[in-house]
């Protein structure tokens, strides 16, 4: 900051604006150097010039008022403080303008002569610390998780040793064991497991927190994540007596699927289902249901409900934060890091759903999620609507990758897949154009589908650039993915409405969907 202040001041009366300036002739001269505009539109492009310290602004301006005049000055100067201006003596004003990043707030009328030039030097001051204490617990969160995530790295190459020896003691294959060695081996392994968790927990953040997780939406069984998970968790279910049920749709009523990625999905469950267990009281029950929302039918609801102690109303919102750890004594001894149920809010929002508690009628709390239901006609509304028309021509492509022979791991997998949508994303004409999310699981071949708002001819063009690129990728030549694809145009041209034109190609979309779907079922078999 230079010595001489640069002053920004922004008021329209020019009786105010006269008052104000003579406050600074008292000063030391060169101390201030006064700036005056009458407009929010000139204090802008003054400000993203630069070289302004301070601004006094005026809350009643000709083109701005109110808050919105601190707004547009600090996104276009988030570096300079801001003191408000203003006739009223509002109290919730202040407080508003001071969540909104002013640093104060003077009332026109009762500001004295030399207290205007010590009120800008305080805010300046203040400005400046709270940005250097804003920056140190930037640096010290940051040097926390790159600590964090270097330790974790180094630490599973030993534990996964200590793991694997310590179940080769377990399984007596290094020789018999006597009871209290078999009782001692186990209490490490559960130590080991623990620390594992928490290693995974604190990957997972860091990955977050870079923008390295990875969200893979398809179509996905609510059915099956939540067997999965029951059947994984049922043995610590069972080490507790507890009763672990689950309940999702039926025989003849199945829930739909829901758009989400099925390894999120099962690790939100995981996380869900594990804190119900743990914090619920032996021989007690710990239920998993799924249904359409009420509120919201195009939403899936979770409820994972437990035995426990339930959670107090003024932590619904604190137990999701990163690292919390409520200080209860019913949950003492339950060690942990605090980060599952940020894990899972964070899985759950970048799904576009929602996460909370509720207290159960019975002892104990019941977690609520929410999740995006996969809808077809939804889909194809959306492509028709944007098209505009009713007959806009429509060319369904169909996109089949067939994986090299042999066994992959699930990380080599979704590699392979995610490499392959990212090409097909590359591929498509215009914004009009979607892929959509992956139906069915991966098998011996993979099949993908765009629908693009053109005809034949545009549709064949689509294709053509896919095997153009395929060829040209040297991923995909390393990796042995073999890619086959066509076009089929979907015919809606009798329909007279929107809503009609919809169905009709909802109808001859799915029977595509079915078709390469049991073709793909029968070719695996064989």
């Amino acid at each position: 900051m230079s010595e001489t202040l640069q002053v920004l001041l922004v008021e329209d009366n020019a009786g105010d604006a006269r008052l104000l300036r003579e406050m600074f002739t008292k000063e030391t001269a060169g101390s201030f150097e006064l700036t005056h505009l009458l407009r929010m539109s000139e204090a802008v492009l003054h400000l993203a010039k630069g070289g302004v310290d301070v601004v006094l602004l005026d809350l009643g301006l000709p083109d701005g008022h109110g808050l919105d005049t601190v707004r547009r000055a600090h996104a276009v100067a988030p570096d300079v403080p801001v003191i408000v201006l203003t006739g009223l003596d509002d109290e919730a004003l202040a407080a508003a303008a001071m969540a909104e990043g002013a640093q104060d707030y003077l009332i026109k009328g009762q500001i004295e002569s030399r207290a205007l030039p010590r009120a800008l030097r305080h805010a300046i001051e203040r400005y400046r610390m709270q940005r250097e204490t804003e920056q140190l617990r930037t640096n010290q969160m940051q040097f926390k998780d790159e600590f964090l995530s270097n330790v974790s790295h180094e630490l599973r190459s030993p534990l996964t040793a200590i793991y694997q020896f310590v179940t080769i003691l377990l399984d007596r294959l290094a020789g018999e064991l006597a009871p209290k060695q078999h009782q001692y081996l186990e209490t490490v392994l559960r130590n080991v497991k623990q620390l594992q968790a928490m290693i995974n927990d604190l990957l997972e953040v860091t990955r977050m927190q870079s923008g390295k997780l990875t969200i893979d939406p398809q179509a996905t069984s609510i059915a099956d994540a939540i067997g999965y998970a029951v059947n994984t968790l049922q043995g610590a279910a069972h080490a507790k007596g507890i009763e672990l049920t689950s309940e999702a749709g039926c025989a003849s009523q199945p829930l739909p699927e829901v758009w989400a990625d099925p390894m999120r999905v099962r690790q939100i469950l995981l996380i869900l289902v594990d804190n119900a267990i743990k914090y619920s009281p032996a021989n007690s029950a710990v239920r998993v249901q799924a249904r359409i929302f009420e509120a919201d039918p195009s939403l899936l609801l979770l409820e994972v409900s437990d035995s426990g102690c339930g959670v107090s109303p003024h932590l619904t919102e604190r137990i999701f934060e990163r690292l919390y750890q409520a200080d209860d004594p019913a949950t003492a001894g339950r060690k942990g890091l605090g980060l599952g149920l940020h894990i899972c809010k964070e899985l759950v929002t970048r799904q576009g759903g929602r996460v909370w508690v509720e207290k159960a009628t019975a002892p104990g709390a019941v977690f609520c999620v929410t999740l995006p239901i996969f809808s077809l006609p939804d889909m194809v509304d959306s492509v028709v609507r944007r098209a505009g028309r009713t007959a806009s021509p429509v060319s369904f492509v169909v996109v089949q990758v067939a994986l090299p022979v042999g066994l992959l791991s699930g990380e080599v997998r979704a590699e392979n897949s995610q490499s392959v949508r990212d090409l097909l994303l590359g591929c498509l004409h215009s914004d009009l154009d979607v892929l959509l999310p992956k139906i069915g699981g991966v098998g011996a071949t993979e099949v993908s589908f765009i629908l693009a708002v053109t005809d034949q001819t545009g549709g064949e063009a689509i294709v053509k650039r896919i095997r153009r690129r395929v060829e040209r990728s040297e991923y995909f030549q390393q990796a042995g993915l073999t890619v086959s694809t066509f076009c089929r145009l979907i015919d809606a041209n009798a329909a007279e409405t929107i809503d009609e034109s919809v169905a009709a190609m909802t109808v001859q979309i799915q029977k595509l969907i079915d078709s390469e779907l049991t073709s793909r079922k029968v070719t695996h078999a064989d």
